[in-house]
């Protein structure tokens, strides 16, 4: 806010014209004059209203030490929009102003010019070297004040607390996670990533032409991304939840109290633009269209559980050295699943639930995940012991247990972030679960109990499979450590290679069986390929085995007649013997209960383009 005082003998204005961002007033309000009169021009700022009540708080800071010095009593508020360049919008302007007039008329005789209306106005500046005076009001962040420091401990299964830096473990990813988040350590290798090669190879990269951190996906990828948001869908509505998939905007209105009071929480990683002299915060989850839809819901006790689920669009301002592809990303996407619980004890059953589908999912990746319990204060870890206690028996494992400091108004309780180790030798965050007690109130979501009262629901945050993007850098990580410990060809899960079967004629005359051949494998829903250039046999079948091909079968004189063939099979890095129905029946189980799609681009790899990076 932007304030220039005149003291002056009088000051006298008339409305002439409107503006469109004219207020309603009455006609008593379209003149106005006073004498001795300490006259406030005034510019309300982007963002003031965003302040609340402080900007005004601090604007009469600035009043009532001006009146002070120059004895004034009588104070006129006129609005002047000439002192900023960064004004805020005009709902919010008026906001600010009738607040700012509201408080004045406790202590001064005060009158408001009206905003957004063409005035004239006469004013007789006493001259003394008091009465010009400017101020500029500032109201800094003020976030909750912390008492303390963060906390960190292990909580063992049988229920000691043990100090990070007395805990020993063989489990490498738990060591990994402790050191790094308790002992602040550096962890882990600093060398270049592998996964890396596999983003460069299936076509992920950054795009030069959008901000930092925005990535690309060339058509294999796109496959990838596309059949991992699949997946993450399937596994929410696959386990006994009522899921209301929804689809909304990413970008809120701060000036929103519940809106801005989110954001608040959410720290300096918020991406916000500017649209139409608005502030708006890009969204860092799906919480803020979900939980805007749901305040609308009629909800009743007897449907509860009720959750909403969207595959969201996110924008997190990462820091730019910290980028990372796939894994720390300024815009990801989300599988976010809000569940809706009557009460804590609801929210504890349905917790448990969704923290045995996140164990069981990593479970199929090959690999386990440890706990990092985050919680929002000492006394809301008292209150969910056992509950976290339940968790840790269920699975025989210990946590890190994370509380942070007092004072924070935190509208979470209890999260729990799941790590695995990477390839790295880190422990990379990749699921999450929270309880949420306080943003049902904020956004006013509601149910009707059992006699028809209002309540609000506790709030359960998931996103199982983590987001797409580390889902997929899950997928490509596992797939680096199982070549590293087997010494043999990585590979992909055969349900999301981009290309399952790759048909190779040696010549001319054998491309008519390949294609006969592909036709019927892609009736049993197989993605297939055929390579039809002028290439040796030996430089396809190199080929292939670069591009991570599940199958791959050489088509020669052999195979122009018959049902047996001789297939690679990268998973098992051999060539095995088989009969096109064994491939077709392997191919069919390997793919059960997953999601399906057809290739990417054109199955002839004469008619593909290179898209190396």
């Amino acid at each position: 806010m932007r304030l220039l005082f005149i003291h002056a003998d009088s000051m006298s204005y008339e409305t002439k014209s409107r503006t469109r961002a004219a207020e309603e007033i009455g006609e008593e309000d379209k003149k106005g004059s006073m004498d001795e009169v300490l006259v406030c021009f005034t510019a309300v700022e982007k963002g003031d209203d965003a302040k609340g009540g402080r900007i005004v708080e601090k604007a009469m800071e600035n009043i009532r030490e001006v009146a002070s010095t120059v004895k004034a009593q009588n104070l006129m508020i006129y609005p002047y929009a000439h002192l900023s360049s960064s004004l805020a919008p005009p709902d919010e302007a008026v906001r600010v102003l009738k607040a700012l007039e509201n408080a004045a008329g406790s202590e001064f005789n005060t009158k408001r010019s009206p905003f957004g209306w063409y005035k004239s106005f006469t004013i007789k500046c006493k001259g003394h070297p008091l009465s010009e005076l400017s101020r500029q009001v500032v109201v800094e962040g003020q976030e909750a004040k912390k008492q303390g420091e963060d906390r960190y401990f292990v909580l063992t299964k049988d229920d000691r607390i043990v100090a990070p830096v007395e805990y020993r473990t063989e489990n490498r990813c738990f060591d990994a996670m402790l050191r790094k988040e308790a002992l602040k350590e550096q962890v882990g290798s600093s060398e270049a990533p592998e996964y890396l090669k596999l983003c460069r190879k299936f076509g992920i990269a950054w795009e030069r032409m959008s901000d930092i951190g925005h990535e690309v996906y060339h058509p294999p990828a796109a496959l990838i991304f596309d059949l991992s948001a699949d997946y993450a869908k399937q596994v929410v509505t696959g386990f006994g939840l009522s899921v209301f998939s929804v689809r909304g905007t990413n970008m809120f209105n701060l000036a929103e109290p519940a809106v801005k009071e989110h954001a608040e929480l959410f720290g300096d990683r918020l991406y916000t633009i500017e649209s139409d002299n608005k502030d708006f915060v890009l969204r860092y989850a799906a919480c803020h269209q979900q939980f805007s839809m749901m305040s609308g819901w009629n909800i009743s006790y007897r449907q509860m559980p009720v959750s909403a689920f969207e595959i969201a669009d996110a924008y997190r301002y990462e820091q730019s050295g910290e980028t990372m592809l796939l894994f720390r990303l300024r815009r990801l996407n989300m599988p976010d699943l809000h569940v809706l619980c009557r009460d804590m004890d609801e929210a504890y059953s349905w917790f448990a639930k969704i923290h045995g589908q996140v164990y069981d999912e990593v479970s199929k990746l090959g690999t386990d995940y440890e706990m990092l319990v985050n919680v929002s204060s000492m006394r809301a870890f008292e209150e969910n012991r056992e509950f976290i206690m339940s968790l840790l028996r269920g699975k025989g494992k210990d946590c890190l247990i994370h509380i942070y400091p007092e004072g924070a108004n935190f509208y979470w309780t209890v999260n729990i972030e799941y790590h695995l180790l990477d390839q790295m030798g880190r422990a990379r965050e990749v699921g999450t679960v929270q309880i949420d007690t306080g943003n049902a109130k904020r956004f006013n979501i509601t149910y009707a109990d059992s006699e028809g009262r209002k309540q609000h629901p506790v709030i359960l945050h998931t996103a199982i499979v983590g987001t797409i993007e580390r889902f997929m850098y899950s997928i490509f990580d596992r797939a680096l450590q199982r070549a590293a410990d087997s010494g043999k060809p990585g590979y992909l899960p055969y349900w999301i290679s981009p290309e399952q079967v790759r048909l190779l004629p040696i010549s001319e005359r054998h491309r008519s069986r390949a294609g006969e051949l592909a036709a019927r494998l892609r009736k049993h829903s197989i993605r297939v390929g055929v390579d039809d250039r002028e290439l040796t046999i030996s430089k396809k079948v190199r080929e292939a085995k670069q591009d991570w091909v599940s199958y791959v079968i050489v088509v020669g004189d052999r195979e122009l007649e018959g049902e047996s063939f001789r297939i690679y099979d990268r998973e098992k890095d051999a060539n095995v013997d088989g009969t096109l129905q064994s491939l077709v029946e392997e191919c069919v189980e390997k793919q059960s209960g997953y999601p399906f799609k057809q290739m990417y681009m054109p199955y002839e790899l004469s008619k593909r383009v290179d898209f190396s990076l």
